[in-house]
């Protein structure tokens, strides 16, 4: 079953496509999936806060020790005034579990894999259009309307990606940067 259909341009199918099984029939583990997905949406942790230590200024002792009546200070940017450092703050921190190259090309190969099984890729032999009107009309005919569609030219071409541009859930990615992030979550290939 590693055939996909074939759409002109005028929008009917013209026939089917021999796909790889080396891409397109692997089988699909949802546990990876669920760990290479979790992997992408990981957050990188920049948030930063300044303790007492490196907030500017504060080197010097308010006022002495003793006989003042007041409570011992030994800086004015201690985290109980205002002006001082945050006790404990956000700190930068580093993405530890980072998937390997070959798992991000497996889990890229499965996310495919699953598309074809059901039917979901599809290839279109010239798609020539200079107006986003045609376009849009050419997305109609052939998928469900609010579908999430993700077009995938083998090399970024602005003349290509210019009339699908502005459709709304209508994603242009060239070969190489696609993701199984993006494959997930959409309707059609």
């Amino acid at each position: 079953m590693n055939k996909a259909k074939v759409i002109e341009e005028s929008g009917k199918l013209e026939g089917a496509k021999e796909l790889s099984a080396d891409i397109f029939g692997v089988a699909y583990d949802d546990r990876f999936i669920n760990e290479a997905l979790k992997e992408y949406l990981r957050k990188n942790f920049t948030g930063s806060a300044k303790t007492k230590g490196e907030v500017r200024g504060g080197g010097k002792k308010p006022y002495r020790q003793k006989g003042t009546g007041n409570a011992r200070q030994g800086s004015t940017r201690t985290p109980l005034k205002p002006g001082g450092g945050i006790t404990f703050g956000p700190r930068p921190r580093v993405k530890i579990n980072k998937l390997s190259k070959k798992k991000k090309a497996a889990a890229l190969r499965q996310a495919l894999s699953r598309l074809n099984n059901e039917e979901k890729i599809y290839f279109a032999q010239s798609l020539g259009f200079k107006k986003t009107c045609d376009a849009a009309k050419f997305l109609n005919q052939n998928f469900k309307k609010g579908s999430k569609i993700i077009i995938v030219t083998e090399k970024q071409d602005r003349e290509f990606a210019l009339p699908f541009r502005n459709i709304r859930n209508v994603s242009l990615e060239c070969a190489a940067d696609l993701n199984m992030r993006k494959l997930i979550y959409c309707d059609a290939v």
